[in-house]
């Protein structure tokens, strides 16, 4: 009798710990885009090479992106041998951006900048602009070795921008 309780004490036991007890597996919860991008860390490096690369190409002969990234860069930088006006801003701006990508992909960033369509009205940003600054964003991604995948999921994110940053 006594082996026959200790054994059901035994058996009941076991049947507690394995339906209440979870692996690692079941309870962690899948990354998000966030995580995947390397966190707040990882989406600066991204942040600051897409900034690179636009700064690049504002550079170039021909620039398709310098209309409207001017107004920035002559803050900046300064005009005519004039000290810059905002010095700051391009920070600033990097640091939205990175709280917006941060927050929209899941992280625990708060983004606090102005909607995308107050923050581009009276810049009529065209299509095209639109398509190389994204080219510009592809290049970083490639640079920090971003996953296709993950790559496809930041462009789902960033194109339903689209219609709030161009034509306005």
């Amino acid at each position: 009798m006594k082996n026959t309780l200790l054994l059901a004490a035994l058996v009941a036991g076991s049947l507690f710990i394995t339906s209440c007890g979870k692996t690692e597996a079941e309870e962690a919860p899948a990354p998000t885009l966030y995580d995947r991008l390397g966190k707040t860390e990882g989406i600066a490096k991204i942040v600051d090479g897409l900034i690179a690369n636009v700064g690049a190409e504002t550079a170039t002969p021909n620039s398709l992106m310098l209309r409207s990234h001017k107004p920035m860069l002559d803050a900046v930088n300064g005009v005519n041998g004039q000290p810059p006006t905002d010095p700051t801003r391009l920070q600033r701006l990097r640091n939205h951006f990175v709280d917006q990508v941060g927050e929209a992909t899941g992280g625990p960033l708060t983004y606090k900048g102005k909607s995308m369509l107050v923050a581009h009205t009276g810049m009529a940003i065209t299509h095209q602009e639109f398509s190389i600054w994204r080219q510009q964003l592809e290049k970083s991604l490639n640079d920090n070795k971003v996953a296709e995948a993950d790559k496809a999921a930041l462009y789902a994110i960033i194109d339903k921008m689209h219609d709030d940053v161009v034509n306005h």
